[in-house]
């Protein structure tokens, strides 16, 4: 079975930099994203940010999202898997995916971080109680 030391499920900027500061401190790192590219919503950012120059003042999201890629590809450490769904997480850190083949397989990763979106719609129904729009889950610990 594969393993990792973290494993990130998401690709967006955040799941990117969080990928890259796990390398950064020298662990071997998995990058999973359901999509066909990293990036997330950060590459549909056309306009220049505001803000530092430490926050990337006056870049563009789209040229933002580039840098992180370049400085993934680049990390040995990071494998990245795009087009993977995760399945599964369960309590004995065993995570269940199918790959971009279609084939369900399965790892091991001593930390786990979760950088995923949330969805725009729940898909709960009028009589449940959807955990991702609900203030009281929000408030959690």
């Amino acid at each position: 079975m594969k393993f990792a030391d973290v494993l990130v499920i998401g690709g967006g900027p955040a799941g990117m930099s969080a990928a890259l500061a796990a390398a950064a401190v020298g662990v071997r790192v998995t990058l999973m994203d359901r999509w066909s590219e990293l990036g997330g919503q950060l590459i549909k950012q056309t306009h220049r940010f505001f803000g530092s120059e430490r926050e990337r003042a006056g870049t563009r999201g789209i040229d933002i999202v580039q840098e992180l890629r370049d400085e993934i590809a680049a990390n040995p450490l990071i494998e990245v898997k795009t087009n993977t769904d995760v399945l599964g997480i369960y309590a004995d850190r065993v995570i269940a995916y199918e790959d971009a083949d279609k084939k369900f397989k399965r790892m091991t990763a001593d930390k786990i971080i979760i950088a995923t979106a949330r969805p725009r719609r729940c898909s709960c129904s009028r009589t449940t109680t959807c955990p991702a729009s609900t203030a009281r889950a929000r408030s959690r610990p």
